[in-house]
């Protein structure tokens, strides 16, 4: 049963962010009392919380486990930024969780720093294999994505830009691999 409420809450806060969901929402979705409810959970912050955790946990374990399963090193970069969260974690949400759940907030900057740590790792090899240019400043490399990550996470940016996660993520990675120069056919 905690999984079916823990999946409606999901449902709600996708539909109406986290502020605007209540504990009778949940019960008239499911067809059960707020008695049964509150078995499971103390109340809506504890199922914000929860919410928070089964998405981020899973997030971390998709990226653990598609990282030891791909092969190269793009493959692996693609694997650590585009993991799934077992309920999705809309980016509207996110601002409302900085804004009014700092510890969920912080959870979410936890699981930022580890999958900045992972990155870092997996550039530490690349170099040393010889796949990244010797030319490359690591240090600016690796500010430049923790950088980008900051974007990737401001909810305003994003809706302004009219850009979902992944888009933006896919469109750093693109300039910091790429670069942003047209390649000329005369300088070859």
């Amino acid at each position: 049963m905690k999984d079916k409420i823990l999946a409606t809450v999901a449902q709600l806060i996708n539909r109406y962010g986290l502020k605007k969901f209540t504990v009778d929402e949940v019960a008239t979705t499911l067809r059960i009392s707020k008695k049964t409810i509150y078995q499971y959970f103390s109340g809506k912050d504890e199922m914000i919380h929860e919410y928070f955790v089964a998405n981020l946990e899973s997030e971390k374990q998709n990226m653990d486990r598609a990282m030891r399963e791909a092969e190269g090193f793009r493959n692996k970069l693609y694997a650590l930024v585009h993991t799934n969260r077992c309920y999705g974690l809309p980016i509207s949400v996110m601002g409302e969780a900085k804004q009014f759940y700092p510890e969920e907030w912080a959870e979410v900057e936890a699981l930022r720093a580890y999958k900045l740590s992972a990155l870092g790792e997996l550039l530490k090899y690349a170099k040393r294999d010889g796949i990244l240019k010797d030319n490359i400043h690591f240090g600016i490399l690796t500010a430049m994505l923790e950088r980008s990550s900051d974007i990737i996470l401001d909810t305003d940016f994003l809706l302004e830009n009219k850009l979902h996660v992944a888009q933006a993520i896919d469109a750093a990675l693109d300039i910091i691999l790429y670069g942003i120069e047209k390649e000329n056919e005369n300088d070859n």
